[in-house]
């Protein structure tokens, strides 16, 4: 193949060329061609010049649709402008650059693509072509998402669990400490869950949890974090409060939202719910700390009767 010419269609009968030559452009071009994974060819300012099958099949654009059009046409949203910046210093530097397409088909799917771009080089060294070999991987980045999910995520009411909040909130310190801030950390208990789960049954104590953590999230800033720490307990991260007075208040509009009762077929379920308080950084500057902080304020309010607000070291309500 020419490397100055069009190589929109790859032809291995060039004439002159010694047998054995061409027998191995023709295996070469048949491996291209067959290849499982797919394979684009551009000139060096990245106007695509070939694709074989496997990128139509995935990508639905025909070799008429595509040649002679930049690979951006292909972009899914979700590759930053400086991913492309980097990639193209690499290549245009005469190395070979790996990573992580994500791109839109035709029909506007999104995939995802694990892939190589390399340099092509003539007989004298200079960048002719460059070649990208793309696998397929959007089947296996769901999988790895959906295990990533599991491992930070409670499956039964989709709130952050215990190993994520932990992760936020040792992401809260770090900013608390550069930023000179306060936060605040509620733990909570619900009152009268077990009730429920006896009298109504393990499902409905399911259901109620789901919509208590709706409830939760509901009474919180979107920026807040709500989490489940297992069984009944949950805890909220309050960033960027002001005063202590901010946590009492979140912490009223949870109990008044959880007030209401929950309905249950034909039925209600009520529970109540009991809150500790530690706040950054009067009552702790590690994640242990505080939450140590949190859950002695919260065993106190069960001590003294359920259903109250207290912060460490202090009743509030």
């Amino acid at each position: 193949m020419d490397p100055d010419a069009s190589p929109a269609r790859l032809n291995p009968d060039g004439p002159g060329l010694p047998a054995d030559t061409l027998d191995a452009l023709r295996i070469l071009t048949r491996a291209v061609e067959q290849s499982p994974v797919s394979v684009i060819i551009t000139d060096p300012d990245g106007v695509i010049q070939y694709v074989n099958p496997k990128f139509t099949r995935l990508m639905g654009w025909t070799p008429d649709e595509i040649i002679g059009r930049k690979p951006s046409v292909l972009k899914g949203g979700y590759n930053t402008e400086s991913f492309y910046r980097d990639l193209w210093n690499v290549i245009r530097a005469g190395e070979e650059w790996r990573g992580l397409f994500h791109n839109r088909t035709k029909a506007g799917e999104f995939v995802w693509e694990l892939g190589s771009i390399s340099p092509i080089r003539d007989e004298d060294g200079r960048i002719t072509h460059y070649v990208g070999v793309k696998e397929d991987i959007t089947e296996l980045k769901r999988l790895q998402d959906q295990l990533t999910r599991l491992a930070h995520y409670d499956a039964l009411t989709d709130l952050p669990n215990r190993a994520l909040f932990m992760d936020r909130l040792a992401q809260a310190l770090a900013r608390a400490h550069r930023r000179e801030t306060a936060f605040a950390l509620l733990y909570m208990d619900l009152d009268g869950f077990k009730d429920v789960n006896d009298t109504c049954g393990h499902a409905a104590g399911d259901a109620l949890l789901g919509a208590v953590a709706r409830r939760l999230q509901e009474a919180v800033r979107a920026s807040d974090t709500v989490a489940r720490m297992g069984g009944d307990e949950f805890t909220v991260l309050l960033e960027d409060i002001h005063s202590p007075e901010d946590a009492l208040r979140v912490a009223e509009q949870i109990r008044a939202a959880l007030a209401a009762p929950f309905p249950h077929g034909d039925a209600e379920c009520r529970v109540g719910i009991s809150i500790g308080i530690a706040c950054h950084p009067a009552d702790g500057t590690d994640s242990d700390a505080l939450l140590r902080a949190a859950d002695g304020a919260l065993y106190q309010v069960k001590r003294a009767g359920r259903g109250g607000i207290r912060f460490h070291g202090e009743t509030v309500g």
